[in-house]
């Protein structure tokens, strides 16, 4: 009797919401437990529905008391239950449900580990086609990933990914929860690039948001966490490919969820934060002012909305940070880099000491006391800032992919206290914190730590060292896979890179390393790749498999170069395979450019700020010939000079004249010259003035600053003079070896 009016009563109260008759019903369920024998059949099931009505209670009410009596009463239950009985994997449901909930309320990590327990025995006993096997699939993947937050344990997240794969395979296409399943396995996946770093990941996510996005109705509040995670995915791809587009689409659903989200959203604070974010990148890539006004804006907006004990206002505050660093950066005033500092230490003050944030607010703390230092010059301020790194180096995982980065700011840190102390102790540390950025770095990441760490020991005489990572760097060079980005940010990067590989010559000649130390499908595949990869993105239209929303949310387009590059790569390398091709789209081999000089000698002037060298290329051979005095600031100033020649103005006609004059004469001395002296010695030419009429030709290159230069008329050209490129050989200009190849071919 006590047993069927505590359920009518909980009837009634699903009904009305009355919790007059919730509180009815635990009573006469708990007057029919107290009258139940230990040993009774029933005992297990009225200890289960109590517990299920003190849930419900603890739902409405909140009182972790009526949470507590709920697992009590279902622990109990569960105890009373054989492990054959149908009704058990329930109850270890419900009580995995409940401790779960306490883990959250209370942070007791022995809750969340019973919750696991239970919920993996939940599982265990479901039949693979139960109906509600996909719920607990993602129940179970919920605890697993609150244990991965707590313990960082990367087989956690792995267990999460599979079990939310299940759950979405076992979910019907017109299943109402399957755009939420789509959603979450979206989610982890992120995580786990983000722990891993696997670009699948990412890409993957990307397309289950994306199909999440489509199969959600304009109206569902979801639709704004939606928006939220493309924000995420698109800046994260972003952040790897340096694709402005990627960026442009998580500004745009960064936009879209916070329209979609009321003024009094708990949710909004984070939205404004999120949305300044992406506008501070986009300013850091574009440098439009208006951009990092805007993020200024909703950063604050985000800070003002946020109470003084929220635990989000540590991250508040760092956002803050970073938008008035950047505008610092971009209009130099000093206040906003105090302001920076300020909010930095406010967030520092307001994070726990165990919190894993703690190193990345280090991190910012050192980047901004090394720059006022280097406004105000305050020692104490880089002294702050290298103990500020050291603290974020000892905090990160050391297989974490922020690692190089922060190796790399504590490396610039020592030598520029190096500079200003001259301990000689600050520079080793330099440079060993260089190595390891370089050791941390990824493969394919276009950062500089390459060329930084052979800055730092170029000056010490480290040659070989130097020249090896400069070589490690070239190498790497073709794996920054411009193919996925537009043309626009191709340039980016590639501005990014120049200079690389006349450094990288010039300290391999200071180390005194020369520089010799019928299958048409195969070929077709190529050519069709290659043009799907190097079609515009920019306006780029949606194809006709494709929907609207696709193409406004990255669309196939994006995905489908993803693969056409993977493709290619594949099909390069087997046709390398191929007798006769294995350096096909390669660098030329030492054979190869000696073969290319067989019509007339090949001269490369590079022009350093470690040295400066001719590479001569005969038929017979390769060598280097050192140019002491091509020194790199005159060859910079000659070659600005020159671009300014030029004008109507009488005046102006007769001085550039002279100072042509001048130019060509120095171009002479310090480098056709010793070139030309090189090739007579070795019978390559002739010596002989113009009256000499079989003269040899000559293939000039300049690179770098030199690529301007006028090689061909380089010399004295005074009257009766031989002292001048025209007196001696033929001249012929080639930007590149490999362009000469091509135009052979």
């Amino acid at each position: 009797r006590h047993c069927n009016l505590g359920f009518n009563f909980c009837q009634r109260f699903e009904r009305i919401g009355d919790l007059d008759d919730l509180q009815e019903a635990i009573r006469h369920q708990q007057e029919a437990a107290n009258s139940t024998p230990q040993d009774h059949p029933l005992r297990a099931a009225i200890q289960s529905n109590l517990g299920s009505t003190f849930s419900t209670k603890f739902n409405r009410t909140g009182d972790l008391g009526d949470l507590r009596n709920a697992i009590k009463h279902k622990e109990e239950a569960l105890a009373a239950t054989p492990q054959d009985h149908p009704d058990r994997s329930t109850i270890c449901d419900d009580l995995g449900a409940m401790l779960s909930e306490r883990f959250r309320l209370t942070g007791d990590f022995d809750d969340l580990q019973k919750a696991i327990e239970h919920s993996e025995e939940a599982l265990a006993a479901i039949p693979q086609d139960h109906p509600d096997r996909a719920d607990r699939q993602s129940r179970m993947g919920d605890k697993l990933n609150e244990r991965f937050e707590r313990t960082g344990d990367i087989s956690d997240l792995q267990k999460v990914v599979k079990h939310r794969e299940e759950a979405l395979a076992a979910t019907p296409h017109d299943h109402p929860d399957r755009a939420a399943r789509i959603n979450n396995l979206g989610a982890m996946l992120q995580k786990r690039f983000d722990r891993v770093g696997d670009p699948g990941d990412l890409q993957n996510c990307i397309v289950n948001f994306q199909e999440a996005l489509a199969t959600t109705h304009l109206d569902q509040p979801d639709r704004a966490t939606i928006h939220d995670n493309l924000v995420l995915s698109f800046s994260k791809r972003f952040e790897r490919t340096g694709d402005s587009g990627d960026l442009g689409y998580a500004i745009k659903h960064g936009e879209e969820a916070l329209a979609a989200t009321p003024h009094d959203h708990p949710y909004r604070p984070k939205r404004h934060g999120t949305l300044g974010s992406w506008l501070s990148e986009r300013f850091q890539h574009t440098g439009d002012l208006g951009d990092i006004e805007k993020a200024i804006r909703h950063y604050e907006e985000a800070l003002d909305a946020t109470p003084r004990d929220h635990p989000d206002r540590a991250d508040r505050h760092i956002n803050l940070r970073r938008g008035l660093q950047a505008r610092f950066e971009c209009i130099g005033d000093l206040s906003n880099l105090q302001k920076a500092i300020e909010h930095s230490e406010e967030a520092l003050d307001s994070t726990p000491e165990d919190h894993p944030r703690r190193a990345t607010i280090h991190n910012n703390l050192g980047v901004l006391l090394s720059d006022r230092f280097q406004r105000v010059g305050d020692i104490s301020d880089l002294e702050q800032g290298i103990k500020f790194n050291a603290e974020a180096l000892v905090a990160t995982p050391q297989d974490h992919p922020t690692r190089a980065d922060l190796h790399n700011n504590q490396g610039i840190n020592f030598y520029t206290r190096f500079h200003s102390t001259g301990d000689l102790g600050d520079l080793q540390e330099a440079i060993r914190h260089g190595e390891k950025a370089l050791a941390a770095s990824t493969e394919g990441h276009y950062k500089r730590s390459r060329r930084q760490t052979s800055d730092l020991l170029f000056p010490i005489g480290e040659c070989d060292e130097s020249s090896s990572i400069l070589e490690d760097a070239v190498n790497l060079m073709p794996s920054v896979n411009l193919k996925l980005l537009k043309r626009d940010d191709q340039q980016h990067m590639l501005s990014e890179l120049s200079g690389l590989a006349p450094a990288a010559a010039s300290v391999a000649l200071q180390a005194k390393k020369e520089a010799y130390h019928n299958h048409e499908g195969e070929f077709n595949k190529f050519r069709r790749l290659r043009v799907e990869i190097d079609s515009p993105m920019d306006k780029r239209e949606f194809t006709n498999d494709e929907t609207p929303l696709q193409a406004r949310n990255g669309g196939t387009g994006v995905p489908r170069r993803w693969e056409a590059v993977r493709e290619l790569e594949a099909t390069l390398a087997r046709i390398r395979m191929l007798p006769g091709y294995d350096g096909f789209l390669l660098p030329p081999s030492q054979e190869d450019l000696i073969k290319m000089a067989e019509h007339g000698a090949i001269a490369v002037f590079n022009c350093t700020i470690y040295r400066s060298d001719a590479i001569i290329v005969t038929a017979s051979a390769i060598t280097s010939l050192e140019l002491p005095k091509l020194n790199h600031e005159d060859t910079s100033r000659w070659m600005s000079q020159m671009s300014s020649f030029g004008g109507s103005a009488p005046l102006k006609r007769g001085q550039d004249n002279r100072q042509m004059k001048e130019l060509l004469i120095w171009l002479w001395d310090t480098a056709v010259e010793p070139v030309l002296d090189e090739l007579e010695r070795r019978g390559e030419i002739i010596g002989g003035g113009a009256h000499n009429t079989n003269l040899k030709r000559v293939w000039w290159i300049g690179v770098g600053p030199l690529s301007m230069a006028p090689f061909h008329a380089a010399g004295d050209h005074s009257q009766g003079s031989t002292r001048n490129t025209i007196s001696r050989v033929i001249s012929t200009y080639i930007p590149t070896i490999k362009a000469l190849a091509y135009a052979r071919q």
